[in-house]
């Protein structure tokens, strides 16, 4: 896919000589303005379901979590709008609506912090967690991060503006299961006639 004109693309890797297409600067510094302030309160705490993430996600994918996956498409970081721009955006869709569940049921996904191992690639969420929250915090970044590694990452998704996003968000009704049918029960037969 082709990246619009008039976009500034960063990469950690750039040895110092920036592109910067006119009008584009101010929409990217203020998207990692906005990681850094994230990143810096976060990482102040001792746990944080997000340091818990990062470790998780590079383990499986072996990817750096911060320099390939935040900014990919126009779900995966900071909020998200518009459609998926592959597979691994529509995981982050997942992984977004996922923690969504969590806040509407009184969970701080972002600080809860969770026990968990990766062994071989294969990610377990400890029993032992304290809290039901910190279990399914786990649980929506295990799911993020087998589904980001069954895809093919794209370089082109990468540091992409989410201003440039477009097309209806989808709904998160679309993860949850579907409603069980109606089973009506079998009719008995008619009783007998009287004689």
């Amino acid at each position: 896919m082709l990246r619009p004109q008039g976009r500034r693309v960063w990469s950690a890797r750039d040895d110092g000589d920036e592109t910067v297409s006119s009008g584009s600067r101010s929409g990217l510094g203020m998207k990692f303005f906005t990681i850094a302030v994230l990143a810096g309160s976060v990482l102040s705490a001792a746990h944080s379901s997000l340091l818990n993430l990062k470790s998780m996600v590079e383990a499986v994918t072996g990817r750096s979590a911060i320099l390939s996956y935040v900014g990919y498409g126009c779900y995966c970081g900071l909020g998200g709008h518009g459609l998926p721009m592959d597979e691994v955006d529509w995981c982050c869709h997942a992984h977004d609506c996922c923690y969504q569940k969590l806040f509407d049921q009184g969970c701080h996904p972002y600080v809860d912090h969770y026990e968990h191992t990766v062994e071989d690639h294969r990610v377990t969420c400890s029993k032992l967690n304290a809290t039901e929250c910190d279990q399914q915090t786990c649980e929506c970044d295990k799911s993020l991060v087998l589904c980001l590694q069954m895809q093919t990452y794209n370089e082109e998704h990468r540091n992409y503006l989410n201003i440039y996003c477009r097309g209806p968000t989808p709904n998160c009704s679309i993860y949850e299961p579907l409603p069980e049918e109606v089973a009506c029960p079998p009719m008995s037969p008619a009783p007998p006639a009287p004689p």
